[in-house]
């Protein structure tokens, strides 16, 4: 599958995920730019990332969970790109995705998805299936790929824990010249997890010079996160 593409065989798929959640970044593209320019920069963010979508690392397509993550990643890469194109600061745009990321995921029907994705993370088909994808990275059979490994919780201090020693984003934004939007888009997984009814705690990252990516999860209430940028 890799020498056919896997991005390009799901191309079709893709794109259309792609159009449908940036439908909640040109909301917010609008409030900076007005109606006009967010449409022109929606149009050019997916323009850019169709251009990308090719040449995106194979990771183990279906495989692989991640491999959504990653073109995920390539889309606020395009987003990125096309905010440069018309001044923005790396702040000023990171802050505009952040936003944008957070409404898509408060959207319907995605609201409704993850809220249903979040009922399933603590389900033991659930945990057997990231156990096996931990250590199937730990065989790094993909250079591009995250490396991770599970942290058992007590229930107390959180219920289930991931440290990634290995980051697919960074690597992939790093290849691409773009390193400096990678904290910032670290930030975008509270707006996920908020969305599936679960709180993240994190003391560090590979992308802020960390040795890890500690994620803690819990079931309750999430954590309020406001980062510096949002007030860009």
């Amino acid at each position: 599958m890799e020498a056919e593409n896997w991005y390009l065989q799901n191309k079709s798929r893709i794109m259309r995920e792609m159009r449908f959640a940036l439908r909640s970044y040109r909301k917010e593209f609008e409030k900076v730019y007005g109606k006009a320019e967010a449409e022109a920069i929606t149009r050019e963010a997916l323009r850019r990332f169709e251009v990308l979508l090719p040449d995106l690392p194979y990771i183990g397509g279906d495989e692989n969970r991640l491999s959504k993550a990653l073109y995920i990643t390539a889309a606020m890469l395009a987003m990125y790109r096309s905010l440069q194109a018309r001044g923005a600061s790396v702040e000023e745009a990171a802050r505009l995705i952040y936003l944008g990321t957070a409404s898509f995921y408060n959207s319907f029907p995605t609201r409704w998805l993850m809220r249903w994705q979040g009922r399933q993370y603590y389900s033991r088909k659930r945990q057997d299936q990231v156990m096996h994808a931990a250590a199937v990275s730990q065989e790094r059979r993909y250079p591009d790929d995250w490396v991770f490994e599970v942290i058992k919780g007590d229930g107390r201090d959180f219920d289930l824990g991931i440290d990634y020693t290995e980051c697919g984003l960074l690597k992939y934004l790093e290849r691409e010249g773009a390193p400096e939007l990678v904290p910032y888009l670290c930030w975008t997984d509270y707006p996920m997890f908020a969305s599936m009814g679960m709180k993240l705690v994190r003391t560090e990252t590979l992308a802020q010079g960390g040795q890890r990516c500690d994620f803690r999860m819990s079931r309750g209430k999430p954590a309020p996160v406001k980062p510096e940028f949002l007030r860009a």
